[in-house]
């Protein structure tokens, strides 16, 4: 996740949210990671992943193309891992 520039206050809501300690903790971490602690950018930024996800439904059903299950859902994941370590470069060997 990376940074965002908040709208202005004026063109902001307020609403209140219910979650468990280990949620809370665990948002307020990553909004202090991330955000320089501002948990309302982590929440607008985890609002851009549910807008682009809304999205990505809308075009396969749209296009008729299946839900994946959760098997095949794991399969993409762990062949996008493969693929991603495989690409990482590697280091110098035998350099004296």
């Amino acid at each position: 996740m990376k940074a965002k520039r908040l709208r202005r206050a004026g063109a902001t809501e307020t609403f209140s949210v219910s979650v468990d300690v280990d949620t809370k903790r665990a948002l307020r971490t990553l909004a202090d990671a991330e955000f320089g602690g501002n948990l309302s950018a982590l929440v607008t930024d985890l609002a851009e992943e549910a807008r682009r996800r809304v999205a990505a439904a809308a075009y396969l059903r749209r296009h008729g193309i299946p839900k994946l299950t959760e098997g095949e859902a794991d399969q993409v994941e762990a062949k996008i891992e493969a693929e991603i370590i495989a690409a990482r470069p590697r280091g110098r060997r035998g350099a004296a």
